[in-house]
């Protein structure tokens, strides 16, 4: 019995992962709706960034984390692992 419920566990945790993933973008993206605006839509001079290509989102990012720090920006992108890096750019990119 125990085998059958450590392999039930492991597909739940499977079929979660994705979702899990979704919903950390989407927790990391909240801190970039400061400057953004709500949803990464920008109402001011600021970008928008809500439907950027992820790959866009990603590299802009990345390059970021490369350079001195300019303003703000620079500074918040190296708080940021690859991996919440990619997760931010994924779910940014659904937004429209």
């Amino acid at each position: 019995m125990t085998g059958y419920r450590y392999s039930a566990a492991l597909a739940l945790l499977a079929l979660a992962a994705p979702y899990a993933a979704a919903d950390n973008g989407a927790l990391l993206a909240s801190q970039c709706y400061q400057c953004h605006g709500p949803n990464g839509r920008s109402k001011g001079e600021i970008d928008t960034i809500a439907g950027k290509s992820a790959s866009d989102i990603y590299g802009d990012m990345r390059e970021m984390q490369q350079k001195p720090d300019v303003d703000i920006m620079h500074a918040q992108a190296r708080i940021y692992t690859d991996a919440e890096l990619r997760a931010i750019a994924n779910y940014l990119a659904t937004l429209r």
